[in-house]
């Protein structure tokens, strides 16, 4: 057999003395090769028990499992012993007393950590091959009070006034379909509580402007585990409607269907001349996101999409007198509980606790009583819907207003 004379030199042609690959195509190498972990198998079956909760659930816990398997050294979970989880436990608490920026973690997330673990441990003692394992290993995720207390707690997470919500809104852009759609969302979110992922994935239908309503939709719609429940529009916040209510008239203008997006991509909001397959919600919270962050800086702040529902919630606090209305106040946020809705929502900060605080005891004819159940309630000692939260609540509330009126006065 003879070869083709190339009249070039061998060397040349060596493919091994080309350049790199630049790694596109099908078939692009992996540029970092990780190991294998003799716990992926495990993990994997706990994602498939995990399945029936929501996905960002899912991988909170999935982040607090490797990152104690980090811990660990990546050693099978067959040889794990209660040593080993309280030398974690205490590696965990150390770290809330550690700055930001060094790696410190907040009191919250040490505790979201600490009750992902002890629920995936208490999963894998009944799995086959790990039932020999020291049933006291969950227990050992326990933390200690003492020292979680010594972790200084984060600020609350920031959230608007309804008078800033308000200036949000007011101040927001309108030239264009898409400015209007973007003031109509932020609208929605101060009117309903909807999370995110549901309020940017609604349709026509979903809203009833005649009952004040807004369907959110398991099926269709991103709401969080799937749930399905119609929401009522929150009591003082009708200076929103008029934009919501406009915003679906315009697209209904424009030959919209009821299985159209309510918030569609800029792409599709022009007029419909053929009634082909229904316009597809949004796919993303990007839209939503910018749309918070262009109303938020017009006051000087940076709020979330989230922000909207602390914002409720507090608004519940000053409007709700009776147990019955601040259930129904809960229940409409899309809450099974109050102490969900109480625990994690609408927190007094920072601020208004030091503004309550330095107001306690100025003015003439106030009682001792009255000055003690004021301090109670501003520590949050006072239990939600009891007689002495309700007074202290009112108390508080003429200072706030009292305040505000010498401020102006002045």
């Amino acid at each position: 057999m003879e070869c083709l004379n190339t009249n070039t030199a061998l060397h040349q042609i060596d493919e091994r003395n080309g350049a790199k690959p630049v790694c596109v195509g099908k078939k692009s190498q992996d540029r970092v090769r990780v190991a294998p972990s003799p716990n992926d198998r495990t993990i994997h079956n706990w994602q498939l028990y995990a399945g029936r909760y929501d996905v960002k659930t899912t991988d909170a816990h999935l982040t607090s499992i490797r990152d104690f398997e980090m811990f660990y050294g990546c050693n099978c979970f067959t040889k794990l012993r209660d040593q080993d989880a309280g030398l974690y436990r205490n590696w965990l608490v150390d770290r809330g007393n550690l700055q930001p920026d060094k790696g410190g973690l907040s009191s919250s997330t040490i505790r979201h950590r600490a009750s992902h673990l002890a629920s995936f441990f208490n999963w894998l003692l009944k799995q086959e091959g790990y039932r020999r394992l020291s049933p006291n290993i969950p227990d050992q995720f326990d933390l200690p009070k003492r020292q979680m207390a010594k972790v200084l707690p984060r600020e609350n997470k920031a959230y608007p006034t309804l008078e800033e919500a308000k200036a949000m809104v007011d101040s927001m852009p309108s030239t264009t379909r898409l400015q209007r759609r973007d003031r109509a969302m932020v609208a929605l979110a101060f009117l309903t509580a909807l999370r995110a992922g549901a309020l940017v994935t609604l349709r026509l239908k979903h809203l009833n402007v005649e009952a004040q309503t807004v369907t959110q939709d398991g099926t269709e719609m991103r709401a969080k585990n799937g749930k399905s429940l119609v929401v009522q529009w929150f009591p003082g916040v009708e200076v929103f409607e008029p934009f919501v209510t406009e915003w679906k008239a315009e697209l209904e203008a424009l030959g919209f269907n009821p299985a159209d997006a309510l918030f569609p991509d800029g792409k599709h909001i022009r007029r419909r001349i053929y009634e082909d397959e229904a316009i597809p919600p949004l796919r993303t919270n990007g839209p939503i996101n910018q749309a918070f962050a262009i109303a938020s800086a017009v006051i000087g702040k940076a709020y979330s999409p989230h922000s909207a529902r602390h914002c409720l919630k507090a608004l519940g606090d000053q409007l709700c007198d009776s147990a019955q209305e601040r259930k129904a106040w809960s229940l409409n946020m899309g809450h099974e509980s109050e102490v969900i809705t109480n625990t994690h929502y609408g927190k007094m900060t920072s601020e208004s606790r030091m503004q309550t605080l330095g107001q306690v005891g100025k003015n003439v004819g106030v009682s001792d009583n009255d000055i003690e159940l004021m301090l109670k309630y501003t520590l949050n000692e006072l239990a939600p819907g009891t007689p002495e939260h309700n007074r202290a609540k009112k108390l508080v509330r003429q200072r706030e207003d009292l305040r505000d009126e010498t401020s102006v006065i002045e």
